[in-house]
């Protein structure tokens, strides 16, 4: 049984005991949550080699990336077993070939990944990937069709490109669906390129919404080009790895690395300024201030925010009542930084963050977190660890 305790959101850290600038505004600290937790426990499902995005298929399958490997098959009988000496073999994953080939150094490998709202009937899929070299580099969202009884991918195209990078960092790369036609993609700054993500006219630090096609809404803010990119959905974002579209409210989440300090959960609008790195909760890696503003007309708050970092990755709100107390609540992987190798519960409340809670702290480096058909919560670790099914500890 893995121990977990809840914690009042740490909402209002005292900012300047962590190096934040002086003048730095705190939001008011949050209510812990009074509902039950369930004791949980984690159970092995795969052995995986850095994995990390991971999407079900309708019938129970999970295909997951590797970030140097590519995308990888397992079957359902192996996401609702337990990985052990008597199943490992049948539940070695099977690769997908018909990738190209990806640039893996650095941050940089095969991303994220969704199914198309109609994998049902077109076996559709959607892969972010790095091309290019070291210094000059770019991510790249294919569409394909998964070829079930070959174990490949046919039919492989680009379907957008984002501007090209001097550096091998900060990719984003989350993949999501809003309807049935519409694609959310989180791209990063690659870290050398901050400033460009105050200027809505290139792909650094944005969230990018296309078609399945990669055609551009007409209804995009920058749809006719003034003023920004086409693609550009919202911008002043850092390396976003987390994002969940909850249909139910129209409404988009997303998570964000900050730098030391800063990490944020936002509420996506169309065509907003989420300020980075014109101002921050964090600063930079030596120590020194990145901006000492903590907020600014016209640039988005975050719903909460991580001082010290979590490196959030990996999001999902709960919509079964498996998890007693948690139906409606979203979980955040923590993948490092001085507070991560935890998921974090956030506890919702008309729309707000009501309490944050720690889950599974110092198990793992968590990638990704996501809901499998079954109400059961899935983890991908970021290194060697594997994939892991979240259960209600007997």
């Amino acid at each position: 049984m893995i121990k977990h305790s809840l914690i009042t959101a740490t909402l209002g850290f005292a900012l300047t005991a962590c190096g934040q600038p002086q003048d730095a505004q705190s939001p008011a600290e949050a209510a812990s949550s009074s509902a039950p937790a369930p004791d949980i426990s984690l159970t092995k499902i795969s052995e995986a080699e850095f994995p990390w995005g991971m999407t079900f298929l309708p019938s129970g399958d999970l295909l997951f990336t590797e970030k140097e490997n590519g995308l990888k098959w397992l079957s359902a009988a192996c996401t609702s077993g337990a990985l052990d000496a008597s199943t490992e073999a049948a539940c070695t994953p099977t690769p997908i070939t018909g990738l190209p080939p990806a640039l893996t150094e650095g941050q940089a490998g095969y991303l994220g990944l969704t199914t198309d709202p109609a994998f049902a009937e077109n076996n559709t899929l959607y892969i972010a990937y790095s091309k290019g070299t070291a210094g000059a580099n770019a991510t790249v969202v294919l569409r394909a069709t998964l070829n079930v009884t070959e174990n490949k991918l046919d039919d492989v195209s680009e379907i957008f490109v984002a501007d090209e990078r001097a550096a091998p960092a900060h990719f984003g790369s989350r993949l999501q669906f809003s309807d049935a036609d519409t694609l959310f993609i989180s791209l990063g700054e690659a870290y050398v390129h901050m400033k460009d993500a105050q200027d809505p006219a290139n792909t650094h630090g944005t969230l990018i919404r296309i078609k399945s096609d990669g055609s551009i809404p007409a209804d995009n803010p920058f749809a006719d080009g003034q003023g920004g990119h086409p693609a550009v959905w919202s911008y002043g974002h850092r390396n976003s790895q987390g994002l969940y579209f909850d249909a139910e409210t129209d409404t988009l989440y997303q998570t964000e690395h900050g730098p030391k300090g800063g990490d944020e959960f936002n509420v996506i609008s169309k065509g907003a300024n989420y300020g980075w790195p014109a101002i921050t909760y964090g600063i930079d890696y030596n120590g020194s201030i990145i901006s000492k503003h903590t907020e600014k007309e016209g640039m988005e708050q975050p719903l909460t925010y991580w001082v010290p970092s979590i490196a959030p990755s990996g999001l999902t709100r709960l919509t079964t009542d498996l998890y007693t107390g948690w139906k409606g609540d979203f979980l955040v992987g923590g993948m490092n930084g001085p507070e991560g190798l935890k998921l974090v519960r956030l506890d919702m409340q008309d729309g707000e963050v009501a309490g944050r809670e720690d889950l599974l702290t110092g198990e793992y480096s968590i990638r990704d977190v996501i809901e499998g058909p079954d109400g059961h919560v899935y983890l991908a670790t970021k290194d060697l660890d594997g994939l892991y099914r979240l259960d209600i500890a007997e």
